[in-house]
């Protein structure tokens, strides 16, 4: 398992991913971080779960989106969207999904938080994306 925060906020432009600087707890090794890049899965035949919260928010008003991302490909069931009735208003947001690797092959996958909206958002400090296999 891993779980990973970031320590200041950050404008996260459209198609671009949160950086996560801060590796709060690593256990085992199912999952590797590359610091401030991607969360590499890497196990053959495996279930992970992957979660985020954090707070969101456009940097003017109107929507703000954000997704995890898989190779990067958006999970839809992960996309997050708030409306903002001004810039620097930030609302909660969360959510989780499986995700299983193949029993054969290479694994290569890669896990991110991404902005998968048109405008940039704000990305408040204390944010997480947690990546652990469950089977």
């Amino acid at each position: 398992m891993i779980e990973l925060s970031n320590t200041n906020a950050q404008t996260i432009p459209a198609g671009q991913s949160v950086t996560f600087d801060k590796v709060l707890l690593h256990t085992g090794c199912a999952e590797y971080y590359r610091t401030e890049g991607p969360v590499f899965l890497t196990q053959k035949a495996a279930i992970y779960e992957a979660s985020f919260n954090g707070n969101i928010g456009g940097t003017a008003p109107g929507n703000a989106q954000i997704a995890i991302t898989l190779n990067g490909a958006a999970l839809q069931e992960t996309t997050a969207k708030v409306v903002t009735a001004a810039a620097g208003d930030l609302q909660n947001v969360s959510a989780s999904t499986l995700i299983k690797t193949p029993c054969c092959g290479i694994v290569t996958f890669n896990v991110l938080l991404t902005n998968t909206g048109t405008t940039d958002i704000n990305f408040d400090k204390a944010g997480r994306l947690i990546v652990r296999r469950i089977a």
